[in-house]
């Protein structure tokens, strides 16, 4: 009787134990966020770059004051420059509310915040890599060979 009630305390510690350390704490959140910002800022980076170049192509049709040609269609430029434009616009607006700082806040309020900002910032990464993606193919479907230096 003693072995069994000191295996089902054991026990029972154990998956106390086991269930207190899964919970994930705001500081690995918060750690979390900031990495994948800091990886989304690359992104951001490489669309940017392929923006310049877009709006370089824009900008010389539109100066060119003839229509543009059948290789160029301006329709697909716009729209690519408008989704790198609409990724930087949310971008920028989540850098401007994010706040790191948890002051006033309970430990799980900090965790439901980090994890909500995380949700955040792994949606503006599929953004820039969509626009990254679009891009891509735009460029590749002008036939620019000084395009791979962009990467």
């Amino acid at each position: 009787m003693k072995f069994i009630f000191s295996y089902l305390l054991a026990i029972i510690v154990a998956c106390l134990w086991f269930s207190c350390k899964q919970e994930q704490d705001y500081k690995t959140l918060r750690s979390e966020v900031v990495a994948r910002h800091d990886k989304v800022m690359n992104d951001a980076d490489l669309a940017n770059g392929q923006k310049v170049v877009l709006d370089s192509i824009y900008r010389s049709v539109k100066s060119s004051g003839n229509k543009p040609d059948d290789l160029i269609d301006s329709v697909a430029l716009i729209e690519v420059i408008g989704g790198i434009e609409k990724a930087n616009n949310q971008m920028e607006s989540w850098m401007n509310h994010f706040d790191p700082d948890i002051s006033g806040k309970s430990e799980a309020e900090a965790i439901d915040y980090f994890k909500v900002e995380l949700k955040k910032i792994n949606n503006l990464d599929r953004q820039f890599k969509a626009a990254i993606v679009r891009s891509d193919r735009y460029l590749d479907s002008l036939h620019i060979e000084k395009r791979k230096a962009l990467h």
